[in-house]
């Protein structure tokens, strides 16, 4: 499956406290990578809502384990995969490195979903389109 690195530059807004990366920011920095992955395969927000109808990538379910302190002026790398691609979801692996380091251990479960109604919002999945699902492997 392919795989994309963004590259990170942390600041000190992005710490707690304690001078430690507050751990939102890795699931922001999750979101952000899983973003630039489709944009790279040509697949942005604007235009896969714009153009195909659709609303993309609304997360069902993610984590992280937290393996090594990252701290403000760290320079990270964000490796991003498509790991499964199923009828209805995909999961994505994100691991994030300081200095050639494991530091974050972390996953994503998403979908590409179009709006069935719109009060209360409600969502239905749709099945990835096929040049979506080559380019991300």
């Amino acid at each position: 499956m392919r795989t994309f690195i963004l590259k990170q530059r942390v600041d000190f807004g992005d710490c707690d406290p304690a001078g430690i990366v507050f751990y939102p920011n890795f699931y922001r920095w999750f979101d952000r990578a899983t973003h630039h992955l489709f944009a790279a395969c040509g697949y942005t927000f604007r235009q896969v809502r714009q153009d195909l109808g659709l609303i993309a990538w609304p997360l069902a379910d993610t984590g992280a384990r937290f393996r090594l302190p990252v701290t403000a002026g760290d320079e990270i790398e964000i490796h991003s995969t498509v790991t499964d691609i199923n009828d209805k979801t995909f999961r994505l692996h994100h691991e994030i490195r300081r200095d050639g380091e494991l530091a974050v251990d972390g996953f994503e479960v998403r979908f590409l979903a179009r709006q069935v109604s719109d009060a209360p919002v409600r969502l239905t999945t749709v099945p990835m389109p096929e040049a979506m699902r080559a380019c991300l492997r």
